[in-house]
């Protein structure tokens, strides 16, 4: 069994799975998009999709 990582919110009072994106938990407790997250750091890095910026370049 495994059990996502959970932390407490001093924003919204509650319990948050912090295996989401940090966009989709503060949808879910309704935080205003101004409020700075205290949490922002433990959430799934992976908001997006992969950096494509960083790829290597193609050969001629």
């Amino acid at each position: 069994m495994f059990d996502s990582p959970m932390d407490h919110c001093p924003v919204c009072g509650q319990m948050v799975v912090l295996d989401q994106p940090q966009t989709e938990c503060a949808g879910k407790h309704k935080c205003c998009a101004e409020t700075p997250c205290p949490l922002q750091k433990y959430f799934a890095a992976a908001e997006s999709g992969p950096d494509l910026s960083k790829s290597k370049p193609s050969l001629p």
